[in-house]
């Protein structure tokens, strides 16, 4: 599905409007489908206009530089550390920004770091020893 341009749709919405047509008239008379017409006029019925919508971002991440310092600094103290371990001490340090496993794990990955195991954590016998 292509998008159409502003100038498509304002004529869509004049020739229902202005000109009397009905969509599937319009529709063929401008070569598009008769949902396309249905929905330009519904956004226009809807919203007065079929200016696209303006773009709003999504949700800011919960934690701020503070965090990301304590997590860099606790994760430079001891690289070992896995997620399961870290988010209870998180969460002990920053009570009042309680936060899942999941939070903590994207935030790590915000700072570049990894959290595998070096070869030095690895016990004797594993098959990668």
């Amino acid at each position: 599905m292509s998008t159409i341009s502003q100038d498509l749709k304002e004529r869509i919405v004049r020739s229902v409007n202005e000109d009397g047509l009905n969509q599937a008239a319009t529709a063929r008379r401008f070569a598009v489908a008769e949902s396309t017409v249905s929905r330009t006029m519904r956004a226009y019925r809807e919203r007065g206009t079929v200016a696209p919508l303006e773009f709003v971002p999504g949700r800011s991440p919960k934690l701020g530089d503070e965090h990301l310092a304590w997590l860099r600094a606790r994760l430079k103290e001891s690289p070992s550390l896995s997620t399961y371990e870290l988010t209870p001490l998180f969460n002990k340090a920053f009570p009042d920004v309680a936060v899942h496993r999941s939070t903590v794990l994207r935030a790590v990955h915000r700072l570049a770091l990894s959290l595998k195991r070096g070869p030095h954590l690895r016990r004797p016998g594993s098959r990668k020893s």
